[in-house]
């Protein structure tokens, strides 16, 4: 069974992709294919998948290069059969929220509400995590009740980003948290993780989610989050 943090994840996507106009359903998985940038490019939810099949559309460039799976999925050996590489594995983690839990609320840290946002937003978050995303894959999140986008201020420039995303359970999830090679080290990822979490305290949710590196993984154990499971990257 699939673990909720990842769950969470597959659900951000989705809700990416439905506001973006840029998600499409097969028999076996989910596909996401924006019409610019590399993000997010992917290919997720695969149940009982022909995983033949999947490569060879993924050979001819009608499929995004890039497939994620729970770790504890028994697709996995099937897409190493095929020929599929492991790219990345990243880590699902929960926070169980206690009535006595506080963080920080950040006035240096705005919320996004235009356009002129979405495109800072884009740019910030291409340099973080080495990929493009274009404005236009992220657009559809403006305004938008579950979803709230932040950007944090240093020295009159915007470097750092970060989203809240609360699913359909009423549980919150803390993704996209960047900030730009030139601004690190300065504990500004930091302040943006204690913005999120206050927020997501907002809403009132029993549990946030999200998916870490290895490098980011002990930073989110000292807040309290624990290892659900692992999501596992694939390419040809």
């Amino acid at each position: 069974m699939i673990s909720k943090p990842i769950e969470h994840q597959f659900e951000f996507w989705t809700h990416l992709g439905n506001v973006g106009g840029y998600i499409h359903q097969y028999d076996g998985y989910t596909s996401l294919l924006p019409l610019t940038g590399e993000w997010p490019s992917k290919i997720y939810n695969l149940q009982n998948a022909n995983i033949a099949q999947l490569k060879t559309n993924i050979l001819e460039c009608d499929l995004p290069n890039s497939i994620a799976l729970d770790a504890e999925d028994k697709l996995n050996l099937n897409l190493e059969k095929q020929g599929f590489t492991k790219k990345s594995v990243v880590e699902g983690m929960s926070l169980k929220v206690k009535s006595n839990m506080t963080f920080k609320e950040s006035s240096n840290i705005t919320e996004v509400v235009d356009q002129i946002g979405i495109q800072c937003f884009a740019n910030i978050a291409s340099e973080a995590f080495g990929y493009n995303i274009d404005s236009a894959s992220i657009i559809g999140l403006l305004k938008n009740d579950r979803t709230q986008l932040y950007l944090r201020k240093y020295k009159d420039q915007f470097v750092s980003c970060g989203i809240l995303f609360l699913d359909i359970k009423g549980d919150s999830g803390l993704h996209m948290i960047g900030v730009n090679k030139k601004h690190r080290g300065l504990g500004l990822g930091k302040e943006m993780t204690q913005h999120l979490l206050f927020n997501a305290l907002k809403n009132q949710s029993e549990n946030i989610h999200l998916v870490a590196s290895k490098f980011g993984a002990p930073i989110y154990k000292n807040y309290g989050f624990l290892n659900k499971g692992y999501l596992n990257s694939y390419t040809l």
